[in-house]
């Protein structure tokens, strides 16, 4: 019988790449083959607000006093952005001028823009008012009223 001397390092090379394919290839079930799957990407989420693009005003005219005359009856999409609508009173004697600050929010009370009107009122008298913005809104939002107050 003719043997031959073969170094350790010549068996120990093929068997371990043997035994490495055997592993991987054996380690995997069909639970593994669906997770490492390629999954779709998905869909990438709407870039939020850039809230610098419109800046709030950063002091607001607030009369606690005089919010029982301003009402709101309607905060809608408009074509473009958002609105608020509502009436003014004047129970007093002169004309009044009243300036409505509207906040447009996220039904979660993230700001995403704001508009100002100014409103006449006659003494006496009702009249309706409107504040309206051009901006990218979300389906659902609110008009909250942080500033009313009177011009002087």
């Amino acid at each position: 019988m003719n043997m031959r001397y073969v170094s350790p390092s010549v068996v120990r090379a093929p068997l371990a790449m043997m035994l490495a394919s055997a592993l991987v290839a054996g380690c995997s079930s069909s639970e593994d083959a669906a997770r490492e799957a390629p999954q779709k990407s998905p869909t990438p989420a709407p870039s939020a607000p850039n809230i610098a693009a419109n800046p709030l005003p950063t002091k607001l005219a607030n009369d606690p006093g005089i919010r029982d005359n301003i009402v709101q009856t309607k905060c809608d999409a408009v074509p473009g952005g958002w609105g608020a609508k509502g009436t003014a009173k004047n129970p007093g004697t002169k004309t009044v001028t009243y300036k409505i600050v509207v906040y447009f929010t996220t039904t979660k009370a993230t700001t995403l823009d704001f508009a100002q009107t100014l409103v006449k009122v006659p003494p006496g008298k009702t009249v309706p008012w409107s504040a309206t913005k051009h901006f990218e809104a979300k389906q659902q939002m609110l008009c909250p009223m942080p500033g009313i107050s009177v011009e002087t």
